[in-house]
This record gives structure tokens, C-alpha cells and sequence, in this order.
């Protein structure tokens, strides 16, 4: 949150004791047996802020600028904000910073994410998503692939209807890997949609942080679809392992609590099932109806 002057309420630079517009000092005394919150360390100074690591109040003098804005003197000197592998990319290089982000995710997420910077550029969040999704669903998908030309193989020729077999097994080849291309790009979007619905519900939980942060967070929680290199396995059980892993990076990059952070995490999902299954079951109802059977 961005501190404010308290006489004009124009935003200020953290470090600075003067009002850069109405040249106010920042440094107000509380009022004798007001209710206005003081300063955790210098009590004779209202506070102009909240500290978002650790939640203290704090005045002017003790504000300073760190990577996800205005927080305390302590917490920047105690406790400097780490990087992911991943923002390490040039370093690293990107697979290597995917890699070991993904293992630290996956074997230790409470030690990879401690004092860990938790915004990031959304394109860095996008591009980590869709890296997860091609190690998802390519091996899945080039399987798959392979299976249904060799089905269409044995098929005989009477069995395809009169089409040209050869034809018949070109296009179902064509669009099982039209599957595997287009399925990360499908799933990348959608990450985006569903980081901003998660936002939604975040904020109505109290969250102030932006959209940034949860796409951090959404991004980093897709870790599990790395064991999508064993084909079948991320398609099926990467998803719930993910929605988990999710509440746990929500709760961390946000500070907020675990029941913010699950319903940010599950409520979108559960509402998409439900849906999804509403519309299945009307359309089974239909068609049931439809043949007089009902």
C-alpha cells in the first residue's frame, strides 16, 4: 500500500519526512487519547503505514522502498527479498531456472519461497506457465498421437464408413497432434483467466496486494506439471496437485490466511465443476427426454 501525507493525503516517496505537495512535515504527533495507530518503534509519530512483511505500523521515519513497496527499516535490513531460480533465467539459464524451480516447489516449497520477492512481471509468470504446460501435456500428447495411428492401422477398410481409410487415419493423426500443440497455448490462457478470477476472491478476502502477485503465485503452483515427462501422469494428477500447492503459494506471496488462500485457491475450480457438470446433466436430461423415455 502506498503511504499517504496525513494533512493533504497525496501519495509520498518512502524515506522522505516532508510532503512533497503541501510541504507538511510527515511527522504528526498523535492526538492526546486519539485512536489513531502509532509507530512500532517511535510511538510519538502516527503511523502512515502498514508494514507488509510483518504487519507493524510504522511513521515516516522508519519507512523505506523495497521491491513490493513501502515496508519497515527492520524488515528490508533483516530480512532482504530473495529470488526464485526462475528470476535467475540469465544466469542460469531458462530450462536450468525452470528445472530447479519446479524441485524446489515440488520437494521443499516453504524453504523456496521463504523471503522471496512475491511480484514479478506478468509476462515472467506467463512464460514459466507455459513452459509447465508443454512439459504437461506434450509427452501426453505425442503418445497419444502415436497410439491412435497405430489403432487406425489395423482398421479395416469396411469399418470407416466408405471414407478413404488412409484419409480417415490422416486426419485423426492431424488432430491428436493439433491436440498437443494447441493444448499448452489453450491452458496458458485460460491460467490467466482463472489468476483473475482468483484475484477477484482474493481481494473480496482482503487481499491489497495486485494482480501481479497472484499471477506470481498461480504461475509457480503449475511446478507439478514438470512430471507431465512421464506420459498420462500430469494430465490426471498434476491438476489437484496443483490447486494444493496453489493454496500454499497464495498464503505465502499474499500473507493472508489459509481460508483467503483456499477459497482463492478451490472456489473457482469447484464452481467450474459444478457448472460443467450442470450443463452435462442438462444436455444427458435432454437428450433423454427427447427420445420419450422420460
Amino acid at each position: 500500500m502506498t503511504p499517504s501525507c496525513p494533512s493533504c493525503q497525496a501519495p509520498f516517496t518512502p524515506g522522505a519526512e516532508t510532503c512533497a505537495r503541501c510541504g507538511a512535515s510527515l511527522l504528526v504527533a498523535p492526538a492526546p487519547g486519539g485512536a489513531e495507530p502509532v509507530c512500532a518503534v517511535h510511538p510519538e509519530w502516527r503511523s502512515v503505514a502498514t508494514c507488509p512483511r510483518c504487519g507493524a505500523f510504522a511513521c515516516a521515519r522508519c519507512l523505506r522502498q523495497g521491491p513490493e513497496g513501502a515496508v519497515c527499516a527492520t524488515c528490508l535490513e533483516r530480512e532482504p527479498l530473495g529470488q526464485l531460480p526462475w528470476d535467475q533465467r540469465e544466469e542460469l539459464g531458462t530450462l536450468k531456472a525452470f528445472w530447479r524451480t519446479c524441485f524446489g516447489m515440488l520437494m521443499r516449497p516453504t524453504e523456496t519461497l521463504r523471503g522471496v520477492n512475491p511480484d514479478a512481471p506478468v509476462g515472467s509468470s506467463m512464460m514459466f506457465v507455459l513452459l509447465s504446460a508443454i512439459a504437461g501435456f506434450l509427452t501426453t500428447g505425442i503418445v497419444y498421437t502415436a497410439i491412435i495411428g497405430i489403432i487406425m492401422g489395423f482398421v479395416p477398410e469396411t469399418d470407416t464408413g466408405g471414407a478413404d481409410p488412409k484419409t480417415v487415419k490422416l486426419w485423426m493423426t492431424v488432430g491428436m497432434a493439433a491436440w498437443t500443440v494447441l493444448m499448452p497455448l489453450f491452458s496458458t490462457g485460460m491460467t490467466l483467466v482463472n489468476a483473475g478470477l482468483d484475484h477477484l476472491i482474493l481481494r473480496m478476502g482482503g487481499v491489497e496486494r495486485g494482480f501481479s502477485v497472484t499471477m506470481r503465485a498461480h504461475a509457480i503452483s503449475q511446478a507439478p506439471y514438470i512430471v507431465g515427462v512421464i506420459p498420462f501422469v500430469a494430465v490426471y494428477a498434476a491438476p489437484f496437485w496443483a490447486m494444493g500447492l496453489r493454496a500454499f503459494t497464495y498464503r505465502t506471496l499474499h500473507r493472508t490466511s489459509w481460508g483467503t488462500a483456499l477459497a482463492g485457491a478451490l472456489l473457482v475450480p469447484v464452481l467450474s465443476c459444478c457448472l460443467c457438470g450442470g450443463v452435462y446433466g442438462a444436455i444427458v436430461f435432454a437428450a433423454i427426454k427427447s427420445t420419450g423415455q422420460l
